[in-house]
């Protein structure tokens, strides 16, 4: 209902290419969980973020499906640049974003998963953690160098700090809810 109210109010066309990045994004997730033998519990629909939550992967396997998402998304964006810029577009802009190795990021679930394997749980997940923060210090270092030695603005700072500030909430919301 959200997205049918959005997409009535959207004046420049942008929310249902965002919608369709989005759908691809997770169609692929799903595709690759059901191809590894996985099953789907539950699809929730937030603000800005959809988790899916499944049963039944080894840590490849869900190592393969976090990657298909991205994957999906940077092929959609390479295949639909001329025909559908919007859509190739946002399409990048997830896929990239997605790949980010920030837990629960898709990036991230691919470093626990490859960690999981290979590493008891603990060290795993405390070397993922270290390589999240690490992330978000390098996305707001990048913003305070655009921003003030490059004089970009102050959008790449304002975008780092709020992805920083997004993320390290999700890890704290993925956390609680393990």
């Amino acid at each position: 209902m959200f997205a049918i109210v959005l997409a009535a109010l959207d004046r420049n066309g942008s929310v249902l290419p965002i919608l369709c990045a989005m759908a691809v994004h997770e169609l692929a997730h799903i595709v690759m969980m059901l191809a590894c033998g996985g099953q789907v519990r539950r699809l929730t629909l937030r603000f800005a973020d959809l988790q899916l939550a499944a049963s039944g992967l080894g840590y490849r396997q869900e190592l393969l499906a976090a990657l298909a998402g991205p994957l999906a998304n940077l092929i959609c964006g390479a295949a639909f640049c001329m025909q559908r810029p919007s859509f190739a577009a946002y399409s990048l802009m997830l896929g990239i974003y997605n790949l980010l190795p920030v837990w629960p990021l898709d990036g991230g679930r691919m470093i626990r998963c490859a960690l999981l394997a290979r590493l008891p749980l603990a060290q795993a997940e405390h070397i993922s953690g270290i390589v999240s923060l690490v992330s978000c210090a390098a996305l707001l270092l990048i913003g305070v160098f655009l921003t003030f030695i490059r004089k970009a603005g102050l959008w790449p700072l304002g975008t780092a700090a709020y992805l920083t500030v997004r993320l390290l909430m999700l890890a704290r919301r993925a956390d609680v809810e393990r």
